[in-house]
């Protein structure tokens, strides 16, 4: 490869862990925001769907790429449906937001 190619696929790659960790605190936010208005602490919610508190919490905190099974445990926690737990995540990132460029 020339090295035009690797810096732009390097560049492109960069890109996309920028857009990945947006996506991810965003997530966070809004976790963050639904256990707050449920009044319950992260102990209680993750004993109720079987999920480490430390997950929740990491989560919380925009530093965990959550599976899809804890995206749907998360949002059966708070009684929403993974679609519009992924449509409030979506209200937190910015208007014209994409996930690739």
């Amino acid at each position: 490869m020339c090295p035009y190619t690797d810096y732009k696929l390097y560049h492109e790659n960069m890109q996309t862990k920028d857009k990945k960790q947006e996506f991810i605190q965003a997530f966070g936010r809004v976790i963050k925001k639904l256990r707050e208005e449920s009044k319950r602490s992260a102990r209680s919610i993750s004993y109720e769907i079987n999920l480490s508190k430390t997950t929740l919490l990491l989560a919380e905190t925009g530093k965990l790429d959550p599976q899809i099974t804890t995206f749907c445990k998360l949002s059966e926690a708070f009684y929403i449906p993974p679609d519009k737990l992924l449509k409030m995540v979506y209200e937190e990132l910015p208007k014209d937001w994409t996930i690739v460029d």
